[in-house]
């Protein structure tokens, strides 16, 4: 690029880098002021709150054991997860993974700990509380929970939690049994009650929203939604989601690598419920605020008569998603890891990744090293695809002074030197899409690669080359006038750059500059991502460089007629008989426009002889 095409390529990366910095403040103080306006809300309604009702279940941030007083914890530990479950609601606080480190700091993540509720709380479908004071622990031990107690409604209510014992995912699983009995002497209708079916937020500050996500299963078709619901560009912001389901398989939250799902053991129509709300992130999250997810799922729409009692199982799951173990799940839970258009190549990548990483050791730098071997055999794969762009490349550079000569000759004429254009491609056999083939196919194995890397819970907290702590994250080294410096982003532009530059050089001067821009258009795009993505880019990237630089050390196409220079494809001929059924069209019209122009001679009377 000349002096003129790189000023504007640097003031477009300066221009591009502050407008990247202000969004993400003015996000920050959007995030701020929405969560200040909820805890006004959440005052304002505490103040009002009825006196048999716990405070607590009326604001977003959960209370610690010293401002409830009576309540009593229970834990029921696996290899994997601790569940803390409370009298107060008779439900799931949180579950500590065991195996999961956060971002920040060395404490372990936890998911449900920012929750309004606990799981299994009772509610109304409009999400207020149904509980009535503190349940009574019942009975417990190292497996098993039991609460009791009653509802404002006069339900007697027994939540028993129990661990699963064995099948797939089962350390990260609980068995939850609802069990309601009416003691009146009239029905009660279950109409309106629901249970609190979980909570999501960012697992770090800087989660983007789209991977935060509340979902269902009806009739074993699947279906999601994220935090873009709540907003609306052309009016007020929707306040809730709710989502009526006939035949409900499962329902959950997500963020990026880790879900709640809870299925009832069998199915019934019922209805979900999510609202979204503002909090605030702990320090080992960013201590920032964030958007989070709250969702309530009823119970079947029927009543209880004076006397009887109705019972409910779930099938709790609180863990990573984690691909091969959310596959291995019943109920078409494969389904969780929406991978997207593409996903059938993300889920045999992540076959591949989890293999070459077991092959390497499976801690430490193995996942690293397992992404580059990936990215090899892609593109060893890719070897003859590649071989043949090059080739086809530099026969279009050798064509580009007749291509010259044409746009000389025919400069008022595009038909016409497009026509001859196509000509001259036949005559030497150039396929003018061939340099692209390459690309395109590397589009689904990029959008697949991608998708599976994001969501890729295996790469947390796994180093590689030293200064990257964690695939799953940028590989920030530090900051400048508050901007991340992230590494492997700016070798993958570099090397991008330099395979554009050894790369023989097709089209005229315009097309080749913003072919050049390039690199900085991928530099953006990737620059806060996962740096296994930019891993895999980068990679990708050298071993194109040795590709392309031994392609030029063999020898040189040559530039020859084609064989079937002479001959027309079938498309031609077909071309060729419209176009003369055309001119037959013409030249008939033209004839009989003619005849009917041509005046009749008057006819004059009849003389006799």
């Amino acid at each position: 690029m000349d002096r003129k095409a790189w000023i504007v390529v640097t003031l477009c990366g300066i221009l591009l880098a502050i407008s990247m910095y202000q969004s993400s403040q003015n996000a920050q103080l959007l995030r701020e002021q929405r969560l200040a306006e909820e805890q006004q809300k959440a005052a304002e309604q505490s103040t009002t709150a009825p006196d048999d009702q716990p405070a607590a279940l009326t604001v977003e941030k959960l209370p610690t054991p010293k401002e409830l007083g009576s309540e009593e914890s229970h834990e029921i530990t696996t290899p994997t997860n601790t569940f803390t479950l409370s009298s107060l609601e008779g439900g799931i606080v949180k579950t500590e993974l065991l195996e999961e480190k956060a971002v920040h700091g060395d404490s372990n993540v936890t998911m449900n700990d920012l929750g309004r509720n606990r799981i299994g709380a009772l509610t109304r479908l409009s999400g207020d509380s149904l509980e009535k004071g503190y349940y009574k622990l019942a009975a417990s031990d190292a497996n098993s929970v039991t609460f009791e107690g009653s509802t404002q409604n006069n339900l007697q209510v027994s939540k028993t939690w129990a661990r699963v014992a064995e099948g797939a995912g089962s350390d990260h699983r609980l068995t939850f049994t609802l069990k309601l009995s009416n003691p009146t002497e009239g029905e009660i209708s279950l109409s309106d009650v629901a249970i609190f079916s979980g909570s999501a937020a960012p697992v770090h500050q800087d989660e983007r929203p789209n991977y935060l996500n509340f979902f269902w299963s009806e009739n074993s078709e699947f279906d999601s939604e994220t935090s873009g619901y709540f907003s609306n560009f052309f009016g007020a912001d929707p306040t809730e989601f709710r989502q009526k389901l006939a035949t409900t398989n499962f329902v959950g939250v997500e963020n990026q690598f880790f879900a709640t799902i809870i299925s009832p053991q069998e199915p019934y129509p019922g209805t979900l419920r999510a609202v979204q709300k503002t909090v605030e992130l702990p320090s080992e999250r960013g201590n920032e605020t964030g958007n989070s997810f709250n969702t309530n799922f009823s119970l079947r729409d029927e009543a209880i008569p004076a006397g009887e009692s109705r019972s409910y199982v779930f099938d709790i799951y609180m863990g990573p998603k984690n691909n091969i173990l959310i596959r291995s799940l019943d109920g078409e839970k494969k389904e969780v890891m929406d991978y997207g258009f593409f996903g059938w190549i993300s889920h045999l990548l992540n076959l591949l990744l989890n293999f070459l990483a077991r092959l390497f050791g499976g801690e430490g730098w193995a996942w690293g090293w397992a992404i580059v071997v990936t990215t090899l055999i892609i593109r060893t794969i890719m070897w003859p695809l590649h071989a043949k762009s090059t080739r086809t490349m530099k026969r279009m550079s050798k064509l580009q002074p007749k291509i010259k000569a044409l746009k000389e000759k025919y400069p008022d004429n595009p038909n016409k030197m497009n026509q001859e254009m196509m000509q001259l491609y036949k005559t030497y056999g150039v396929n003018p899409m061939g340099g692209c083939l390459p690309m395109l196919a590397q589009i689904p194995i990029f959008f697949g690669f991608y998708n599976m890397l994001q969501y890729a819970v295996e790469l947390r907290n796994q180093p590689f080359l030293g200064w990257v702590d964690d695939l799953s994250q940028p590989d920030t080294v530090g900051h400048i006038l508050g901007i991340p410096i992230n590494i492997l982003p700016i070798l993958m532009a570099v090397t991008m750059f330099l395979q554009m530059q050894i790369t023989p050089k097709t089209g005229d001067k315009m097309q080749q500059r913003i072919f050049m821009l390039m690199p900085l258009i991928f530099f953006f795009f990737c620059y806060n991502f996962a740096s296994a993505l930019a891993l895999y880019w980068t990679v990708q990237n050298i071993f194109s460089i040795g590709q392309t630089w031994l392609m030029q050390k063999m020898p040189e196409p040559e530039l020859k007629t084609s064989k079937n220079a002479g001959k027309k494809s079938w498309m031609q001929k077909m071309a060729d008989r419209a176009e003369e059924a055309q001119k037959q069209r013409q030249t008939q019209q033209k004839r009989g426009g003619q005849k009917q122009a041509k005046p009749k001679k008057p006819r004059g009377p009849k003389t006799g002889g």
